[in-house]
C-alpha cells in the first residue's frame, strides 16, 4: 500500500568532566537542540543535534550553529544511512508482514477486534480486512502519519525531507563521509519485534481509540521542540501520568534506551576518527538515559550551542 511505503520513508529515521558530573542533575542537558562534545582524548569537537523526523526541513534555520557545524565538520552521523531508501523500504515492507498463523482475531476479544478495525477505517477509510497481513508496529507506523496528515493538513508526507535526512544528503553534496549508527535490521527489530505479537496487538487498539484526542499531545510535544526543551518531550513522551496508553517498558527501552546503549559502544571511536555531526531523534537526547548525560558521565565535556 502506497500509505504504508510513504510511512516508513518519513518515519523510519518514527535519541562537563567525570569530576563535576556526579553533582549535576540530568535536566541540565536541555535548552538547546545542538550540543557541542569535547575533551575526553579529542582533538577536535563532534556535536550531537536532536532532530524531530516530522519538522519542516526550514526548521534548520533557527538552530544557533547549526550551518557552521554542517560546513566545519568532518563526516556526519545519523542513525541509519538514508541513501538507499528502495532497498530498506523494500526490508522493511518484507519484516512488516505478520507471520503465518498468526492473527489478528486470534490476538484480540471481539470487542477489541472490532474497535481496531472501526478507528483504522475512521483514518482510511479501509479496515482490517485489508490491514490485518501487518504486524501491529507498521500498522502503528501507518496510522500515525496518515493522522499526522489529518491534524497538521499543512504537512505533505510526499514532499517531507526530514532534518536527519537534509544533514545526510548535504554532507554527500559535500563529498563528506555519512556514517549510519544502526542497520534496517535493528529499527526493525525495535518498531515490530521487540514485544510478543499479541501485545503489541493490544497496545495499537488502545492507541487506535483515541483518534484525534492525541492532538493535545503532540501540540505539546512540537511546542516543547521547538522551544528546546528536551527534558519536557521526554518526560511527556516516556512519563507522562495522563497518558492512558502508556508503552510497556521493554517498548520503551527496545525504541530508545537500548539504542542509546548500543550507539554509545561507537560513539568514541566515531569522534576519535573525525570531528562528527551526530544527528538524531531529540528523545536520544534527554534524561539518564539520554546521550548527553552518558557522554558526560563517561568524562566528555557536553555544551549546548546557543
Amino acid at each position: 500500500m502506497k500509505i504504508l511505503s510513504t510511512t516508513f520513508a518519513v518515519l523510519i529515521f518514527l535519541v562537563l568532566s567525570v569530576i563535576t558530573v556526579s553533582a549535576q542533575d540530568r535536566t541540565e542537558y536541555t535548552g538547546a537542540l545542538l550540543w557541542k562534545v569535547s575533551g575526553n582524548g579529542l582533538e577536535k569537537p563532534s556535536y550531537i543535534l536532536g532532530t524531530h523526523h516530522l519538522v519542516h526541513v526550514r526548521f534548520v534555520d533557527s538552530i544557533p550553529g547549526l550551518r557552521d557545524v554542517m560546513e566545519n565538520t568532518e563526516q556526519t552521523v545519523g542513525e541509519l544511512l538514508m541513501s538507499d531508501q528502495a532497498a530498506m523500504q523494500a526490508k522493511v515492507m518484507e519484516a512488516a508482514m505478520m507471520p503465518a498463523g498468526e492473527s489478528y482475531k486470534d490476538m484480540l476479544s471481539a470487542e477489541d477486534y472490532e474497535k481496531l478495525d472501526k478507528g483504522l477505517r475512521d483514518v482510511f477509510s479501509v479496515g482490517m480486512e485489508q490491514f490485518g497481513q501487518m504486524k501491529p508496529g507498521m500498522i502503528s507506523l501507518a496510522y500515525t502519519i496518515t493522522l499526522y496528515t489529518k491534524l497538521y493538513p499543512e504537512f505533505n508526507p510526499m514532499s517531507h525531507e526530514a532534518i536527519d535526512a537534509y544533514v545526510q544528503r548535504i554532507a554527500k553534496d559535500k563529498g563528506k563521509p555519512v556514517l549510519g549508527l544502526e542497520t534496517v535490521e535493528d529499527q526493525v527489530y525495535a518498531l515490530f519485534d521487540a514485544e510478543p505479537l499479541k501485545d503489541q496487538a493490544v497496545a495499537l487498539v488502545c492507541a487506535v481509540g483515541q483518534g484525534m484526542s492525541v492532538k493535545e499531545s503532540l501540540d505539546k510535544l512540537n511546542g516543547y521542540y521547538y522551544k528546546r526543551d528536551l527534558s519536557r518531550m521526554y518526560d511527556l513522551a516516556f512519563n507522562d501520568p495522563d497518558d492512558t496508553c502508556k508503552a510497556s517498558q521493554k517498548a520503551q527501552n527496545a525504541i530508545n534506551k537500548d539504542r542509546n546503549d548500543k550507539w554509545l559502544l561507537k560513539l568514541p571511536q566515531i569522534m576519535e576518527g573525525k570531528p562528527s555531526l551526530i544527528a538524531v531523534g531529540a528523545l536520544h537526547l534527554a534524561g539518564e538515559e539520554g546521550l548527553l548525560y552518558k557522554l558526560a558521565k563517561m568524562g566528555y565535556k557536553v555544551q549546548a550551542v546557543k
